[in-house]
């Protein structure tokens, strides 16, 4: 019996018509389909699968995003004057954007990308402009550049034109920027499709209102303002301006409440003003890396708390349901816990987190696309904390995901769960050639190593191996260094069971090397790992890639702490005994601090025994027993039962010798006198005039 609506199968026949629509540039009869939806979104409620939804769904995620670009190109050539063309011509470069900026934290994204980034803005925020000027109420386009100049900032040339003036030309910008800068900005913006650069506007579109004196210091007050002035019931805008007034943008939890409660939230129904505090709350509940630590039980609670007061509040079911949902992710965050390298799971916590999947299933529409990440928490109820799936959600949550088919896992999971008839799911119930070849252009985050890995240990190993292989296929770097594990054996180890089937050195050595190659960063680690330890003696070949490796490893963004301690504690190795005066200064300045500044008391203890054999030795500083006997002691008084410390301090204190202590004493006083600026530097930072015995 099928799960699937006939509400689903009517919107899926919808988006199907839609993007055929599109790739076979039906462009007239596209425009009045999308224009009717718009008529009807502009005045009518917020609802979901109305007009916002019709826009979302035409770009389809397996569609290369050349392809896509190349249909908005001629959809503006055949019909300058389309709104929903130049409309869509700004999304595409808003998303572009994104992709170039990449999203990983501010200080981990590099200046070519930042570059690259800005020059897409530009282009979105001069397509927005043009469709603005095309429709009479263009309340979508401008909620649009709302979020990206909120997003990437307002362009320079933007303000400049809001005031009257006339800004500057691509040229007159580029010699304000580094050759080698601008040409690399260049470079991210044609591999998203862009051969050459479009002028921007030198005039802004009439129907665009004056800004107000208090909008040019904070611009989105200003987008926001002609958004709702253009449909003044539109949530969705409301929603982005709560999310940039999350802490990390500059706002605060007082600001967000003051909007929600405030005069430009009055018209809004009440279920709709808790969406908005849902979208408040989803700062810290939201996103699981910034969950609190399981340690820090305080906060841990009042998450749990802010959860059960949000089901309290009056919300539309789809929101009720995403609630649930979340709620179930971070019980099966906290429920899962490590112990003597055993996993465990609190049971009592998992199967209310199976229990809250279920509701949400209950209340939620029966079209609703589930929330990425829900498969993950489903699968570690069942799979995982062994609980029994007794609503069988499994196979209902796989049947919707692949008539939506617009996730890379989910569809994949999907796709294996038919392919070889586990989850509830028939063999051959689902097309999975068909699904398998969508996930092939999708473009997706997911981790597909540890996905097959995951199929591998509790569900089916050919499934697993499978899915290490196909996702190896699409360039998806975690499956290649997967590959590594298996063929090495480790993955069927970790599982005791007999690697044998599986077990060759060539294909494990080879999908390592590949996977390194391509950035992933426990591959590049592995690697540099091999290469130090199987030499007794490095060339100097060898020894330029492990550095590389290890140093591309650490400047990695969201990097695992236990890669990054074991990656900075083998380069400071490799570099302090190299004998390369150079190399050794790096490590003494750039990784040995890293450790030093660790709340862990284990690396700061490394790093002190490294700063004391480098002053005792001069290497990559200036000889200095005084300094070496200041790091030995602190070393000591971190781990006073370290042998190695001992040895050292020993070696240091030269306590093997007749009147060594004598002499290491006068050497101290003497070397003391004597420091080099950046050896009292290193050892003793801004406070340089402190005194050490």
């Amino acid at each position: 019996m099928t799960s699937i609506s006939d509400s689903l199968t009517a919107l899926a026949k919808r988006r199907a018509q839609l993007r055929e629509m599109f790739a076979t540039h039906q462009f007239d009869a596209l425009d009045t389909l999308l224009e009717q939806e718009h008529q009807v979104w502009l005045d009518g409620p917020n609802l979901p699968y109305t007009y916002l939804w019709h826009v979302n769904s035409l770009f389809d995620p397996a569609v290369p995003d050349a392809d896509i670009l190349s249909h908005l190109q001629s959809w503006v050539a055949a019909h300058p004057e389309s709104y929903h063309a130049h409309h869509l011509t700004g999304q595409y470069w808003e998303n572009a954007a994104a992709r170039i900026r990449t999203s990983n934290g501010g200080e981990y994204v590099e200046d070519d990308r930042w570059m690259g980034a800005e020059l897409a803005r530009d282009l979105g925020v001069a397509a927005y402009l043009r469709a603005s000027a095309l429709h009479q109420r263009p309340a979508l386009t401008f909620s649009r550049l709302f979020r990206l100049t909120c997003y990437l900032g307002e362009p320079q040339w933007l303000g400049v034109l809001l005031q009257g003036g006339e800004p500057l030309t691509y040229a007159q910008r580029q010699a304000q920027v580094e050759p080698e800068l601008w040409e690399a900005g260049l470079q991210h913006l044609r591999n998203e499709g862009a051969q050459e650069l479009v002028e921007l506007p030198v005039s802004l579109p009439a129907s665009l209102p004056a800004r107000e004196e208090h909008e040019w210091e904070e611009p989105m007050h200003y987008w926001l303002r002609v958004t709702l002035a253009t449909r003044p019931q539109d949530l969705a805008i409301r929603k982005e301006c709560v999310y940039f007034l999350y802490p990390r943008w500059g706002g605060s939890h007082e600001a967000m409440t003051q909007f929600i409660d405030g005069p430009l939230c009055e018209a809004l129904t009440e279920p709709e003003r808790n969406n908005l505090r849902v979208t408040q709350c989803w700062d810290y509940l939201g996103y699981d890396m910034l969950l609190p630590d399981a340690q820090d039980t305080e906060n841990v609670a009042y998450c749990r708390k802010t959860f059960d007061w949000l089901l309290t509040l009056e919300l539309d079911v789809d929101v009720r349901a995403k609630v649930l949902r979340k709620y179930a992710s971070f019980l099966s965050t906290y429920a899962r816990t490590e112990e003597d390298g055993e996993i465990h799971w609190n049971k009592v916590d998992m199967q209310q987190a199976y229990d809250l999947m279920v509701e949400a299933w209950q209340v939620d529409l029966p079209e609703s696309h589930p929330d990425e990440g829900a498969l993950d928490t489903l699968i570690s109820c069942v799979n995982f904390a062994g609980i029994e799936d007794r609503f069988n959600l499994m196979p209902k949550f796989l049947e919707r995901c692949q008539a939506w088919a617009d996730s890379a896992y989910e569809t994949a999971i999907a796709a294996l769960a038919s392919k070889f008839g586990f989850y509830g799911i028939a063999k051959g119930q689902f097309d999975s050639d068909a699904l398998l070849a969508r996930c092939r252009f999708m473009k997706s985050d997911t981790n597909f190593g540890q996905a097959a890995a995951n199929l591998f240990e509790s569900v089916s190993e050919e499934a697993g191996v499978f899915l290490l292989h196909e996702a190896a296929s699409w360039g998806e770097v975690s499956s290649m260094a997967s590959l590594g594990d298996l063929y090495s054996g480790y993955l069927s180890r970790m599982h005791g069971r007999d690697p044998s089937p599986y077990e060759d050195h060539e294909k494990s050595r080879y999908w390592k090397e590949v996977s390194a190659e391509k950035g992933h960063v426990v591959s590049m680690y592995n690697v540099a790992y091999n290469l130090i330890n199987e030499n007794d003696t490095l060339t100097p070949e060898q020894y330029q890639r492990a550095s590389t490796l290890l140093f591309s490893v650490l400047r990695s963004p969201n990097l695992g702490r236990t890669v990054w301690q074991r990656s900075a504690r083998e380069l400071s190795t490799l570099l302090l005994f190299s004998n390369i005066l150079e190399d050794q200064a790096v490590c003494v300045d750039v990784v040995l601090p890293e450790l030093w500044n660790d709340e862990d008391d284990a690396n700061r203890d490394y790093a002190a025994g490294y700063y004391a054999h480098a002053f005792r030795t001069g290497a990559g500083v200036t000889q200095n027993s005084y300094l070496a006997k200041v790091w030995i002691d602190r070393a000591l008084e971190i781990t006073p039962d370290s042998q190695y410390n001992h040895d050292r301090a020993n070696e240091i204190y030269q306590r093997s010798g007749m009147l060594g202590g004598v002499r290491a004493k006068m050497g101290f006083n003497r070397d003391k006198a004597k420091m080099d600026a950046r050896g009292r530097a290193i050892t003793f930072g801004d406070d340089a005039r402190q005194e050490y015995q």
